[in-house]
């Protein structure tokens, strides 16, 4: 596997020497507007392409974060096409995140009766890209008006059936959206168990699996805290995969009589309490998810860097970047000082 994997391990080291240091997280806090950030990241090797023909006097917060997605489309990109076809099987679910993210936005329009938006910055390579490996219809999809068009537009997709399952539930935009991001979860874990070798299929494991379990607890958490669902509403909603929390463990966890029994039974009982660490105070799980995954997807990356599963590893590495720097954009434009901004940042 090693001999196999060594140009992709070469590429992905020369990848990921683009990533911004500490120092540049300390720059990038120091700075007072989007403007300023903008400047900084134009001098930068990682961002410095995709922010090439940018004016940042300009610029304003959702053209800077479409562009920083561009960058990692981009990656993402260049990834797939310098892999071979039995790697690209695997990257391609990958891609189906975004798909589904794609789908999701769409028929947030539909549902919301908002104006799709009128944003216009480049997507460069990655709607070319997107352009020549979608199924779904663009034109049907970027018109539609019901969930009947959205179901036309993806006839020749595997999201078909579950739009068309949705229809005949009758079910809202947030539950659509837990049906595609099931569905997206089933599909990778299936390929996972189909494509690799043992030793491959076993980390995969570790960083898929572990993703889904923070993120069904975070599930359950924000169900029992925040909007008091009873527990066979929070169980129609979990992903259904299952790595390091038991059937048994799930159903008790479901079952806690509060957030705060919740959280107590999670630090207990399984080797996720770390998810909820400050939660009593101002930190969100979302954020503890983050720098977990953070050091999970660096663990694999730099421990297995000549596997498939390292780029995987690199990707979401890539999109942890992405999200420090959307944070630190919200902080500056929200006015907040560096030290609590830094405490938001996952290094």
């Amino acid at each position: 596997m090693s001999a196999e994997y060594s140009a992709v391990a070469a590429k992905l080291k020369a990848m990921h020497a683009r990533f911004l240091t500490r120092n540049d997280y300390e720059e990038l806090l120091a700075k007072k507007s989007v403007t300023d950030i903008c400047a900084y990241l134009k001098s930068t090797a990682g961002y410095g392409g995709v922010l090439a023909e940018v004016n940042e006097r300009s610029i304003h917060r959702g053209q800077m974060e479409l562009l920083l997605e561009q960058n990692l489309m981009d990656e993402y990109a260049s990834l797939y096409n310098f892999v071979d076809g039995s790697k690209r099987a695997m990257l391609e679910f990958w891609f189906m995140r975004y798909e589904i993210d794609f789908l999701k936005r769409e028929i947030q329009y539909i549902y919301t009766h908002e104006a799709r938006s009128s944003d216009e910055v480049n997507q460069g390579r990655f709607e070319a890209f997107f352009e020549t490996h979608t199924k779904i219809n663009r034109e049907i999809m970027n018109n539609a008006r019901s969930l009947s068009d959205c179901i036309e537009a993806c006839a020749d997709t595997p999201y078909a059936e579950t739009l068309k399952r949705a229809q005949s539930l009758e079910a809202d935009f947030f539950s659509i959206g837990m049906m595609l991001d099931s569905y997206c979860c089933e599909s990778i874990w299936r390929a996972i168990n189909r494509n690799l070798d043992d030793e491959q299929k076993k980390l995969f494991h570790k960083l898929e699996g572990s993703k889904t379990d923070m993120l069904n607890l975070i599930w359950i958490y924000r169900g029992k805290k925040y909007f008091n669902f009873p527990s066979e509403i929070i169980f129609t909603y979990l992903l259904p995969v299952r790595y390091a929390l038991s059937g048994d463990v799930i159903k008790q966890l479901v079952r806690t009589e509060s957030a705060e029994k919740f959280v107590e039974l999670v630090r207990t009982s399984t080797r996720y309490g770390d998810l909820f660490e400050g939660c009593e105070g101002d930190r969100f799980p979302e954020e503890n998810y983050r720098a977990i995954y953070n050091r999970l997807s660096k663990n694999i990356f730099v421990g297995h860097s000549q596997s498939m599963v390292a780029i995987y590893a690199y990707l979401y590495l890539k999109e942890v970047e992405l999200n420090n720097i959307t944070t630190i954009i919200e902080g500056i434009r929200y006015s907040l000082n560096a030290d609590y901004i830094r405490g938001h940042v996952g290094i």
